[in-house]
């Protein structure tokens, strides 16, 4: 309704958006939100021991480091009720420290500046941050020199082939089909001829996000900083400090809207009266791009429509954080399916 400029909601009369609405607010009751962070907490924690594995068997440079996160409660109330949140991070093994904001600052100086109360400051030291983009890139090298992999991008997938009831092979719009055992959709987007089935309505839809990124201050944080009250992530990436927020949920495929930039600045600017990245005022980098979300922010880690056909998508904000455990969870399924 407007009350919180993090969010922007514009209703579409399209069937689709109406049965993810739907189910998305049935996922807003308390014991599924219990149960559903329950299960992320579990994936990422197995995405977490794979990254160590790789990390251990490649050189990958992408500005890992473990740098810690902070989360800001603006108020007594707000950060008893994520009570229960925190109790299935300690079950799941996540170190948690509850801080006061003086000892907070103590840790990360770059809080002195805040602008806001703080009532409680829950501070995890084994956060880690990295560059997603560049991690792709250094592993599909790696997977390249080590396994043979093949990459073949900006092709055009039309449909997929079928022989005796089974994917056979994949048919491209300008190149010959691509003769395959099994097919993983790890989209971004639900392909059309995945929404013409209606199985498939509702399950995923795009939330827009945006962040904006430019070389640090020397003021600048360096642990990870979540101003829960402002729904806004500071985290620095190398030299660089990236700020990422808000959640535009409306059109399949919104245009670029340069206020929400702006108003993600202004944002991040009434947070601290010290400026954290130089050129925050207009020659920072801005990114916007929409988040692949499914109703109960769950990805699709599962098997398709067909036999050989395989889901992986639909990880929202969290496509690093999960995308390594569910990687793992599918290969377990695929290599199950495959036995003589």
């Amino acid at each position: 309704f407007g009350r919180d400029p993090a969010y922007r909601v514009r209703l579409q009369t399209d069937p689709e958006f109406l049965i993810w609405g739907l189910r998305f607010f049935a996922n807003g009751v308390a014991p599924r939100f219990l149960s559903n962070t329950r299960h992320l907490l579990e994936l990422a924690k197995n995405s977490a021991s794979v990254l160590q594995q790789l990390l251990a068997e490649f050189d990958l440079a992408f500005d890992y480091r473990v740098a810690g996160k902070m989360i800001l409660y603006s108020t007594n109330e707000s950060f008893a009720k994520g009570k229960e949140v925190r109790q299935l991070k300690r079950e799941c093994g996540i170190g948690q420290e509850i801080l006061s904001y003086a000892e907070a600052c103590e840790i990360e100086p770059a809080l002195w500046h805040y602008q806001g109360s703080v009532a409680k400051v829950l501070f995890n030291p084994d956060d880690a941050v990295g560059r997603p983009d560049q991690f792709c890139v250094t592993l599909v090298e790696q997977m390249k020199r080590h396994y043979g992999l093949k990459v073949e991008f900006g092709q055009d997938v039309k449909r997929l082939i079928l022989c005796n009831g089974r994917v056979a092979a994949v048919g491209f719009s300008s190149r010959a089909q691509l003769d395959c055992d099994a097919v993983v959709i790890a989209t971004g987007f639900t392909p059309e001829f995945l929404r013409r089935r209606p199985k498939n309505l509702g399950r995923i839809w795009p939330v827009r996000g945006y962040s904006i990124t430019g070389e640090a201050t020397q003021s600048a944080m360096r642990i990870s900083i979540t101003d829960l009250k402002r729904k806004l992530v500071f985290a620095r990436v190398g030299s660089e400090l990236r700020i990422a927020g808000l959640a535009d949920v409306g059109p399949r495929d919104p245009e670029f809207k340069d206020d929400r930039l702006q108003t993600l600045s202004s944002l991040s600017q009434q947070a601290f009266d010290a400026p954290m990245i130089n050129g925050i005022d207009g020659t920072a980098s801005g990114w916007a791009g929409n988040r692949p979300c499914t109703p109960s922010s769950r990805p699709l880690t599962t098997r398709g429509h067909l036999p050989g056909v395989y889901l992986n998508m639909g990880h929202g904000t969290l496509g690093w954080t999960l995308g390594l455990g569910s990687a793992q969870k599918l290969a377990s399924i695929i290599a199950e399916d495959m036995k003589p």
